[in-house]
């Protein structure tokens, strides 16, 4: 299973290494985002240092949001959804592969993300990258997880990145807060714990335990 996952995982990446699609995608708009809250807000550097958390997140969510829509474009493409669902695989294993691929490729985005910020509104906190980057590790995973799930729900919907976004705005909104207050936190303070970590690895676990069960469900039906 843990060799099936892998596999699915891999494929997804390489593939879009090859065609360029989602990763060029998601830092090219990560990167306009991050340029047009500069030109906006042009803040002193404390000022700057309470934004950097939420413009951090706001990009984070936005920018996954890119790679979710397009989470089962290849197998949609190539007509080989039905295929991969008739492999003697668990669904659940199916759900991690895709779930996996995303998360690396939203990583990727992540790691260039953060001194990019740290350089546009010079901010003096290069001490607390790992850190601020375990905390967007952390909420990326749930936050892919329940994507990956209304991705699959949404696949076949005409609007589907529209529907995408409004059912998982909502949902991810408490994952997000806490991101933004843990981050708030190491920003302040330089450690990482509290409560606001311990809900966002509550949030983690949730959503990592029933997608899977969710997504088994809903493409049986």
């Amino acid at each position: 299973m843990l060799k099936a996952i892998y596999r699915l995982a891999w494929k997804d990446v390489l593939a879009d290494f090859r065609h360029r699609s989602t990763f060029s995608s998601m830092l090219f708009f990560s990167v306009a985002v991050l340029l047009v809250f500069q030109a906006a807000f042009e803040p002193n550097g404390q000022e700057a240092q309470r934004l950097v958390p939420g413009l951090l997140w706001t990009t984070v969510l936005f920018t996954t949001l890119m790679g979710l829509g397009r989470v089962f474009q290849s197998e949609e493409e190539n007509g080989a959804f039905e295929g991969l669902l008739l492999t003697p695989l668990p669904r659940g294993a199916i759900f991690f592969g895709k779930w996996l691929g995303n998360l690396v490729l939203s990583l990727m985005v992540m790691i260039m993300l953060i001194p990019l910020t740290l350089i546009l509104f010079n901010v003096n906190i290069w001490i607390h990258i790992p850190m601020l980057l375990a905390l967007l590790l952390l909420g990326t995973m749930g936050l892919t997880a329940l994507g990956v799930l209304l991705a699959a729900m949404t696949q076949t919907a005409r609007s589907r990145e529209t529907l995408l976004a409004l059912l998982l705005l909502p949902l991810v909104a408490p994952l997000l807060i806490a991101g933004v207050q843990a981050m708030t936190e190491v920003i302040n303070t330089g450690t990482l714990g509290g409560p606001w970590l311990n809900l966002l690895l509550i949030f983690d676990a949730i959503y990592l335990s029933l997608a899977p069960w969710g997504f088994g469900w809903l493409v049986e039906e």
